[in-house]
């Protein structure tokens, strides 16, 4: 859903090396559903509409750019040490803004929904707030920082685990370290905060009793959802986002009429685009971009990546797809490969143990069986033999073979690449085809005569 705050600047931290996730990737890159931690918190604060975005990066900030690319309003800042949430806040105060307020987000909390952030600001502002924090009751507080609140109620400070006595570690309303506060408070409390704690960091919660301490009205609005806030921090968590998000995008597509059979073995990546009346069977991963139309079936156990799919598309169990485009009530597998830069036309059939690559077959065509159709272009209702092989590559480079419409090839047969297949031409079984294959009539390649030899034996094992 979308939402319009063009008086609002949104500041993102991703700058910590998440030394838990133990790995060469910097932190707020790793994929959830086929999308970094980042993607999904850009996609949700753009859904705000705000004036502005600040990505504070550090740790790997190259790869986090090149990641990223160069969205527009997107500003970035860097923080050069780690020392603290408000620190990293401080990096964005040069840039440019006309906002009124800002909103601090941390760049791990993929499941973060933009309805939840629209809440926190619209009673940021309703309340006239100077300072206000996205909390949430949790079960289990470990490892967050604790909303103390007075005997009425108001919140007093917000106490990190490391610094928090026992009694305040009981306390289960917890920050989710999600600000919305007003501009120009926001950095000129920033430049007070001190570092006396047990990590000598510059905390953003100690902006709370500075504005206290002007009388300034400081609020903590609970979330709805406490998974929400979850960050991540270890593979474990990575999972259990994973997980989450999962169901959210199931209940999704189910509620916009797509059957999911088995849904706790089916993968859906977020990306992904589901019409009307389809199902998705068993075992079955949807990954990257893939688009499917209406009414398609597809697996059990099947796998589409960044693939293209039209209407009415059957795709039977255990094919695999990867940058295909195919045309309406096209069937494809079971077993089938359709390889980068397949494209099928409408009610082309692929059938099982049948790989294609870098191919374009016309309307109505078939490959049923055992095939290899590589650097291709066929044209509409060709018929193509069981275990016919487009030979495509010398050894050096590759090299395209041309079929017309209405071909008939036979099975075993072996076109040698670059060659040419006039339309209506019929192809023996057996035939090596190493040259121009006029239109229509019958040919054949030579094959050697059949012979019988009458007192042959056949040989024994280990004999």
């Amino acid at each position: 859903m979308l939402h319009h705050f063009s008086t609002l600047q949104v500041i993102i931290l991703a700058a910590g090396k998440g030394t838990r996730m133990a790995s060469n990737t910097p932190k707020v890159l790793h994929k959830v559903l086929g999308k970094s931690m980042l993607e999904h918190v850009l996609h949700t604060v753009e859904d705000l509409q705000p004036e502005s975005v600040c990505l504070v990066a550090g740790h790997g900030i190259n790869d986090v750019k090149a990641h990223i690319g160069e969205p527009e309003n997107l500003f970035w800042a860097e923080q050069k040490e780690q020392l603290g949430t408000g620190h990293a806040v401080l990096q964005a105060e040069s840039l440019p803004s006309i906002a009124d307020l800002v909103l601090v987000v941390c760049g791990d909390t993929p499941l973060l929904t933009s309805e939840t952030l629209a809440s926190l600001i619209k009673q940021h502002q309703s309340s006239k707030a100077t300072v206000s924090v996205l909390s949430a009751i949790v079960d289990n507080p470990q490892g967050y920082g604790r909303i103390v609140r007075d005997e009425d109620g108001s919140v007093l400070a917000i106490v990190e685990e490391k610094d928090a006595s026992a009694e305040q570690r009981a306390i289960k309303e917890v920050s989710s370290g999600i600000f919305c506060v007003n501009r120009d408070a926001l950095f000129t409390y920033l430049h007070q905060v001190g570092n006396d704690n047990a990590q000598q960091e510059y905390y953003l919660p100690d902006i709370l009793p500075l504005a206290l301490a002007d009388d300034k009205r400081v609020q903590a609005t609970i979330m709805e959802h406490s998974d929400e806030m979850l960050g991540i921090n270890d593979r474990s968590q990575l999972a259990q986002a994973e997980t989450i998000m999962q169901q959210r995008i199931l209940q999704e597509w189910q509620s916009k009429g797509v059957t999911i059979e088995q849904a706790d073995t089916v993968r859906i990546e977020a990306s992904v685009n589901i019409g009307m009346d389809c199902t998705i069977k068993a075992g079955t991963q949807l990954l990257g971009s893939t688009h499917l139309g209406d009414g398609c079936t597809v697996g059990p156990y099947a796998v589409l990546q960044n693939s293209w799919l039209a209407d009415d598309i059957t795709v039977a169990p255990f094919s695999h797809l990867e940058e295909t485009s195919i045309g309406d009530e096209a069937v494809v597998g079971p077993f089938a490969r359709l390889r980068p830069g397949a494209r099928l036309d409408d009610k082309v059939k692929i059938g099982n143990f049948v790989e294609v690559k870098k191919a374009v077959i016309g309307q109505g065509s078939k490959v049923n069986h055992l095939s290899y159709i590589g650097d291709t272009i066929m044209g509409e209702d060709c018929n193509i033999g069981a275990g016919t092989i487009t030979c495509n590559y010398d050894g050096a480079n590759k090299h395209q073979t041309m079929i017309g419409n209405g071909v008939f090839v036979g099975s075993d047969t072996k076109l040698v690449a670059p060659v040419q297949v006039g339309s209506g031409a019929t192809i023996g079984a057996g035939s090596i085809i190493t040259k121009q294959v006029q239109q229509d009539g019958l040919t054949l390649s030579a094959r050697p005569e059949q012979r019988h030899v009458k007192h042959w034996v056949r040989p024994k094992k280990g004999s």
